[in-house]
């Protein structure tokens, strides 16, 4: 097998050479890049980190915030059913923040996926993240979210 030199980009079948992963982190996902209901869920899950600091119910203020007490439950849902699967705390920016976190990017990526409806793609984004029987679950909590917050813009 002929080897290749260290500059030298990897052939296209081989996946994303070792400089495009660094250059695509460090380059993060812009809210700009997603839906409203996709950039209404991350936001609420800011908002529910903060409550956290705060010592504060996050229910109450999800409610607030969304003028639902529904929207504000089934945003709780998805959050707790995600905190269970996750292999590690999730990483949220500060409300003001237009640029997401990876795990960010992935709850709007997973928002985008359930809305279309598009199981096979859900299932893609939570690969090596999640293990595989909990893709189900997190997909039919996710599409039951998004319904709800889509009922509110």
């Amino acid at each position: 097998m002929p080897s290749r030199r260290p500059h030298e980009p990897a052939p296209s079948h081989l996946g994303p050479t070792r400089s495009a992963v660094i250059e695509a982190l460090q380059q993060p996902p812009m809210a700009s890049q997603f839906s409203a209901t996709a950039m209404a869920l991350v936001m609420a899950i800011r908002l529910m980190a903060c409550c956290s600091a705060a010592r504060m119910d996050p229910l109450v203020q999800l409610s607030r915030q969304l003028h639902s007490l529904t929207a504000a439950k089934a945003v709780l849902d998805f959050a707790q059913a995600c905190a269970r699967a996750w292999p590690e705390n999730a990483m949220v920016s500060r409300p003001c923040c237009h640029a997401l976190t990876p795990d960010e990017a992935v709850f709007a990526q997973m928002a985008e996926a359930a809305a279309a409806g598009d199981s096979a793609d859900f299932s893609a984004i939570l690969n090596g993240l999640v293990r595989r029987e909990r893709h189900e679950r997190l997909h039919d909590l996710t599409r039951e979210t998004v319904a709800v917050l889509s009922n509110h813009f």
